[in-house]
């Protein structure tokens, strides 16, 4: 979900990932045929060595209605349900690259925590607005940076 998943943020969604395994009783083995990988390729999420793609974010929400937001950037230890029906994977997509690029570009980094509220906001915003632009995400960003976040 873009190159710019720091080591941090690749543990984090690792224990994410085992604690919806965990959750759900499957091995890795299972788990990964259900969302159609390897399971070789399962292990390396779930591990924090790789980047988790887009696509496994998309099938456990298809599956078991994971939301993608707390997946990528939750602080609870428990697997959430997604609040609502028919996220757009292409629109989160764009809000978390537009985010960090807009985090890079005033040298900020956010806890979890309020990356996950600012990641929500803009999220809405564009499906309000059918899409989501740079001012919108500096804006943003702006008043969670003001705001000490």
């Amino acid at each position: 979900m873009g190159s710019s998943t720091s080591p941090l943020d690749k543990d984090m969604i690792a224990r994410r990932l085992a604690a919806v395994r965990a959750e759900l009783g499957l091995s890795q083995a299972a788990l990964a045929e259900q969302v159609g990988l390897s399971k070789r390729s399962y292990i390396h999420y779930e591990r924090g060595e790789r980047e988790v793609p887009t696509g496994l974010v998309k099938a456990l929400y298809d599956l078991y209605g994971i939301d993608p937001v707390w997946l990528m950037s939750g602080t609870d230890e428990t697997p959430q349900k997604a609040p609502q029906a028919g996220i757009d994977f292409q629109l989160v997509d764009k809000v978390v690259a537009a985010l960090d690029r807009e985090l890079a570009k005033v040298g900020r980094k956010m806890r979890p925590e309020h990356r996950a509220r600012v990641m929500k906001a803009l999220y809405e915003m564009g499906v309000e607005q059918g899409h989501i632009s740079p001012e919108i995400v500096a804006d943003v960003v702006a008043v969670a940076v003001a705001r000490g976040r």
